[in-house]
């Protein structure tokens, strides 16, 4: 349960950062409109007030837009990921209801003198202004309701407050646009979180089922499949470097007789002990694999030929020292072990070789390390 709780958050702050990055790559523009219908607005009253107020608010109106421009292109330029985008949510928000505020409050101290023509002009300025919002900032509903509601109540009460049936109808006209929004933006952004919310989803399962494609579900190491594709990549590294690469072929002696005396479990517990030292005494650029019933694959990157023999000395010593643990009952196994490098970096070759190697081991006795 607990699991399921933590897959739904970490969808839902991925989807809330994907949400984020679509409104900083495309309400851009917006501040460009906002600050082009401020001097479209100044022109209309111009005439009919005081130039010097107009000027200050344009001003206003300016500086927000420029703060707006500098958090986007300081946000371009960090390229936020992950986690870190969400870090960003805040400032935009801030700059916004700044911005808002500029339009909702500044416009209607800037009409509240003039004639009621000039009062609805405005009005009618802002409920455009406000419809813009919704389509632009609909990916974050709070967003989008919150810049509404900042650009039209003050003209909505003010409306309320001159009184006549006129200026009512209006603000009646205005709460219908607020509420009609409020459930276009609970529609509009519900859709899209379900969307973001699905793709993550698909993604994480396709993440899921590629790891268990690769994954051995006995011992949780690679298979034979992912094995070779991940060993392929070390040789290829190694041969652009010019560094030596080396393999090891383990199997586990008389694996049958384990399965027949101790039970199929005991095995299943022989294989899973053998991979679980074969993580402890190799390094994270090693890969491993179970390739076979109880046969197992060691690629040794920038390790000759000396150097593996050592790491398999050890390897069959650990095995050999540190008994099976099942249901209260302790059994040994031993492991034959096949080495092999190659100056031609070809994996197929290096496996045969170390495999030949390998069974080499087995005729001569078990429990031993062979050289090709």
């Amino acid at each position: 349960m607990s699991d399921l709780i933590n897959n739904y958050r970490s969808f839902d702050e991925n989807v809330q950062s994907d949400k984020l990055k679509l409104l900083y790559h495309q309400s851009f523009p917006a501040v460009f409109f906002s600050l082009i219908a401020a001097f479209i607005y100044v022109g209309i009253l111009w005439p009919k007030m005081d130039n010097n107020l107009l000027f200050i608010w344009l001003g206003i109106v300016a500086l927000s837009s420029f703060l707006r421009l500098f958090l986007f292109f300081t946000y371009r330029h960090r390229d936020p990921q992950g986690d870190e985008v969400l870090k960003w949510e805040r400032p935009y928000f801030i700059t916004l209801m700044m911005s808002s505020s500029i339009w909702g409050v500044g416009a209607l101290l800037l009409s509240y003198n003039l004639s009621f023509l000039y009062q609805t002009i405005t009005y009618f300025i802002l409920m455009g202004m406000a419809g813009s919002a919704l389509t632009v900032y609909s990916a974050i509903r709070y967003f989008s309701v919150s810049t509404v509601a900042i650009i039209l109540l003050p003209t909505i009460l003010w409306f309320l407050y001159l009184g006549n049936n006129t200026s009512i109808m209006m603000s009646a006209l205005g709460i219908i646009f607020m509420v009609s929004a409020y459930r276009a933006t609970l529609v509009l952004s519900d859709s899209l979180h379900f969307s973001y919310m699905l793709t993550h989803a698909l993604g994480r399962a396709k993440e899921e089922a590629e790891r268990l494609a690769s994954i051995d579900m006995l011992t949780g190491i690679n298979n034979r499949r992912a094995f070779t594709k991940l060993a392929k990549n070390q040789v290829e590294y190694c041969k652009r470097h010019e560094h030596p690469v080396s393999a090891i072929i383990i199997d586990a002696d008389h694996f049958k007789n384990i399965n027949d005396t101790h039970g199929h479990a005991s095995g299943d517990a022989a294989l899973q002990h053998l991979s679980q030292i074969l993580q402890n005494l190799t390094r994270a650029s090693d890969v491993i694999g179970r390739i076979g019933g109880e046969e197992f694959a060691v690629l040794l990157t920038s390790t000759n030929v000396n150097d593996a023999m050592l790491v398999a000395e050890k390897l069959k010593s650990w095995i050999a020292d540190n008994p099976v643990h099942i249901d209260d009952e302790y059994f040994s196994i031993t492991v034959s072990i096949g080495v092999a490098s190659d100056d031609k970096y070809d994996l197929e070759l290096l496996l045969n070789n170390a495999d030949k190697a390998m069974y080499k081991a087995k005729r001569e006795g078990r429990n031993q390390v062979v050289c090709f």
